[in-house]
């Protein structure tokens, strides 16, 4: 796999996660996946993916074959599936296929943001969908973390008028896209 540490129990995993204030990254795989294989060798072997990983999450690889408890809990229907947790256990965020780094990261970022959200940590939260924003405004999860931008102002303040400047600047940015279409509702 790649240069990254890796955790080889979750029990573990999740105590590390606990103490150091992290998310745990479950990855689930599975023998003769491409998609695996490719996140190992393209994604994983990254620096910057490296680096983002391990700044921010405990990564664990789990192979589906070897782990189906574990898998069947997780719902883990197709691999390569990402599974953020917290120290003790919970789901928060997923999503399932491979990714090259210029993608992966601003999905991470969106499920790091999402995963922070869920829990109320709304300043987090905003942290990462400001990153996406402000980095990779062109990315596929872009108008979704800037939707969720919108959505965490507005549950973190309490002022409607978040939502309403979220939908123009989406409109604009991002006009027919199906989060724009969602942000509508606040026009």
């Amino acid at each position: 796999m790649s240069r990254m540490r890796w955790i080889g129990e979750i029990t573990s995993a999740e105590r590390e996660a606990r103490a150091s204030g992290k998310l745990v990254l479950l990855f689930f795989q599975s023998q003769g996946c491409g998609g695996c294989r490719k996140t190992e060798t393209i994604t994983f072997a990254d620096p910057g993916v490296a680096e983002l990983i391990e700044r921010t999450a405990v990564p664990v690889s789990i192979r589906v074959t070897e782990n189906q408890g574990l898998s069947a809990s997780h719902r883990v229907e197709w691999t390569p599936t990402f599974v953020l947790t917290d120290g003790d256990g919970a789901e928060l965020e997923r999503w399932v296929g491979f990714l090259p780094p210029e993608d992966f990261v601003p999905q991470f970022y969106l499920a790091m943001g999402l995963a922070a959200f869920h829990r109320k940590m709304f300043k987090e939260a905003e942290g990462a969908f400001e990153w996406i924003i402000d980095n990779r405004p062109d990315a596929v999860v872009a108008p979704e973390a800037r939707y969720y931008m919108g959505v965490t102002l507005y549950k973190d303040t309490g002022d409607a008028s978040h939502l309403k400047r979220t939908w123009e600047a989406m409109n604009r940015r991002y006009p027919g896209d199906f989060w724009t279409k969602k942000a509508s509702a606040w026009s």
